[in-house]
């Protein structure tokens, strides 16, 4: 079992998705309750470009989640919605997308996971065509991304600045 967890985080990180995957089927398989498997298998999905499966795989997890009387991460349900709801951004689900983004960003959740939330609801503003909101989300999201040392998603924040401003 730890080798496998071991797999998922190389093939992540080589950007082998379809091997991750494959270690994270095995993985649910030996650990069926074990929510944060499924959790990385949807981010997982997401990473490899497959914002359908990772919708799916999410919503699944996200009803176990609401069932399982197990304790949870701090911030968990903000880290599943912000999961959930870039993938329905990429898939175009964009008023789907934004009540998940939006509860991704209460208190509860972690700042680098507000942050995250935040720009992608920049991203749901650019499609919807929407640049002052764009740019407004992203500067608000960037802030929250400094806060919580999260600097890859500090810097997302910023290209999705200049894309908002044309530049």
């Amino acid at each position: 079992i730890d080798a496998l967890f071991a797999l998922v985080l190389m093939y992540n990180r080589e950007q082998r998705y379809d091997e991750a995957l494959k270690a994270l089927q095995e993985l649910r398989r030996l650990h069926p309750r074990n929510r944060l498997v499924v959790l990385e298998a949807g981010a997982t999905a997401l990473r490899a470009g497959r914002p359908g499966q990772a919708d799916e795989v999410l919503t699944e997890g996200m009803a176990m989640l609401a069932s399982d009387t197990r304790e949870r991460i701090p911030g968990e349900e903000g880290l599943w919605r912000y999961k959930r709801g870039a993938a329905r951004r990429v898939r175009g689900r964009l008023d789907l997308a934004t009540q998940d983004l939006q509860a991704a960003t209460g208190e509860d959740s972690a700042l680098w996971v507000r942050g995250r939330a935040t720009v992608e609801l920049g991203r749901v503003a650019l499609a919807r065509g929407d640049r002052s909101a764009a740019a407004a989300e992203a500067a608000r999201g960037q802030t929250l991304c400094e806060q919580g040392r999260d600097p890859i998603c500090a810097g997302e924040a910023r290209q999705l600045i200049k894309a908002a401003r044309g530049r």
